[in-house]
């Protein structure tokens, strides 16, 4: 049962999420995506893949076999990433967590593209107010300007408190994407 349905423009632009326009329950507000309180998360557009692949957090991969998803037969690949090395900032109350994760990767071996994403937070500390953290997002082709791209369509995020109780689960759709571009011209100033 949703308790508000949050929406938000995002750009992507030189390697980095943002977020505007946001709305709850189709009402705009005020409040930037951080200030609204309740659960919610970020990263889920590139900044999590990206992330995964970046040299430093020093994935290691390894072969899980194949899986049909969506019509393809893809290869899986689990990874598991040290908490030394780790991007995902997960904020809880008033707490930070930066955790060591593990997941799954669906890639299409005739494109080398990542079709889904799957991670769950490990080795949680007792006193961190959450004790299951998952994230998943899945991707497809989509098409701007009459042009195909792989880009993310749906991607959900479930938290747990620690000692039960209701789980928070956001479900995230992906949509009305639209490509912006720019022409410009520098040429000499024109004198009167």
């Amino acid at each position: 049962m949703p308790l508000d349905v949050v929406s938000a423009e995002i750009i992507y632009d030189q390697g980095k999420e943002t977020y505007r326009n946001v709305k709850i329950d189709d009402r705009p507000t005020a409040a930037s995506l951080e200030e609204i309180s309740g659960s919610w998360s970020t990263g889920e557009f590139a900044s999590t893949l990206l992330s995964l692949f970046a040299p430093e957090t020093n994935a290691r991969f390894r072969s899980g076999g194949a899986s049909n998803i969506s019509g393809i037969n893809a290869q899986v690949y689990d990874f598991d990433v040290s908490k030394a090395n780790s991007r995902w900032m997960i904020r809880a109350e008033s707490q930070t967590l930066v955790p060591a994760y593990k997941g799954s990767v669906w890639i299409d071996p005739s494109s080398a593209r990542v079709l889904r994403v799957e991670m769950q937070a490990r080795d949680i500390p007792p006193d961190f107010p959450m004790d299951t953290i998952e994230s998943s997002v899945d991707y497809s082709y989509v098409s701007i300007g009459g042009k195909s791209f792989l880009l993310p369509v749906h991607a959900e995020s479930l938290g747990c408190p620690r000692g039960g109780g209701g789980c928070s689960h956001n479900i995230i759709d992906f949509r009305n994407y639209h490509e912006f571009r720019v022409d410009v011209k520098i040429g000499p100033v024109q004198q009167p």
